[in-house]
């Protein structure tokens, strides 16, 4: 048999060749991340000076960028927001993107929070998952989702109860529609009412359940740093579309053609009750201030509620900004 010819060597840049456009890939993606990690921490700059500049105070104590290769992950430490009066205060706020999704963030709260409300005083939420999901948008306000499971709510010492003392789902839905215009959806399911409170009296202390579906118009102003005053100063309304609540045999519902919002924040306009359920459920909201007294004192009386049974107490009544008009019994 012939002599096997001369093995054949290969050449120094078959052998390197691959190595080096392997390395000059992971070269090329780390120089992404981090430049998509500094347009974060530029990007968050940006809005927490366009926030302090609206007069609303953001603070932390540290922060930490992490999440190399794939992920971009931002960790604040004692983070605090102060507008308005009110106050929303967690020790650990962890948020989310990957690298080829930026303007996607989903946001968790492992320890909690603790929202200090203006009039009411600190209340300490905490839950087995906390989350919330942001798409920001160019321009206009960003898709937005919040959702807690196994809630419960628990007011710091010197604060005022709260109506709910825990709730199996909280959700609360924003989503940008056309015409300038935005729709918010909210649910309650299993809500647990605070003994003595609102929501114990109207139902016997039986679980609380709700929604609400709403529809903003002018809706791109939401998003700037002077949320409520601009829109409300270009005339901006919101539609209830439809808005429930259910706890024992009582049910609420509530409508309104539409509602604006004054200069401190708060919501003007009128709006349509209707309370079905038990004998006392409109005593109830009386004597709780949902009603004014002195305006709905004439409808209790011409409604002639003693002694009917739950299904023919149903009573439409009218709200505004500065109380109660009654409307017309049934």
């Amino acid at each position: 048999m012939p002599d096997p010819g001369p093995s054949r060597k290969l050449s120094w840049a078959g052998l390197w060749v691959p190595f080096l456009v392997a390395g000059l890939l992971v070269a090329g993606w780390s120089a992404g991340w981090v430049y998509a990690a500094r347009q974060v921490e530029a990007g968050l700059e940006r809005g927490v000076a366009n926030l302090r500049a609206a007069g609303t105070e953001v603070a932390w104590t540290s922060k930490r960028l992490s999440g190399y290769p794939f992920r971009l992950n931002l960790a604040l430490s004692d983070l605090r927001v102060a507008t308005g009066g009110w106050v929303l205060e967690t020790s650990d706020l962890e948020a989310q993107a990957f690298l080829h999704a930026p303007r996607n963030w989903l946001l968790a709260t492992p320890a909690g929070l603790v929202v200090t409300r203006p009039e009411g005083g600190g209340l300490e939420v905490r839950g087995r998952r906390i989350l919330a999901s942001f798409a920001l948008a160019a321009e206009g306000i960003p898709r937005v989702s919040v959702e807690g499971l196994s809630l419960t709510y628990r007011p710091l010492p010197g604060a005022q109860p709260f109506a709910l003392a825990g709730a199996e789902r909280l959700e609360l839905h924003l989503r940008p529609g056309p015409n300038d215009q935005a729709a918010v959806f909210l649910r309650l399911e299993g809500g647990v009412p605070e003994p003595g409170r609102l929501f114990a009296e109207l139902g016997g202390g039986a679980p609380v359940s709700g929604q609400l579906e709403a529809i903003a118009d002018r809706a791109s102003l939401l998003g700037q740093p002077t949320a409520l005053r601009a829109w409300s100063a270009a005339g901006g309304r919101l539609e209830l579309r439809q808005a429930g609540l259910t706890t024992g045999e009582t049910r609420l519902s509530v409508t309104s053609p539409g509602l604006g919002a004054s200069p401190d924040g708060r919501l003007t306009g009128r709006l349509t009750l209707r309370a079905a359920g038990p004998p006392e459920v409109l005593q109830v909201l009386l004597r709780h201030g949902v009603i004014s007294p002195d305006e709905a004192a004439g409808g209790l009386a011409a409604a002639g509620l003693a002694g009917q049974s739950a299904a023919d107490t149903q009573i439409d009544v009218e709200l505004s900004a500065r109380g109660a008009r009654w409307v017309r019994p049934r």
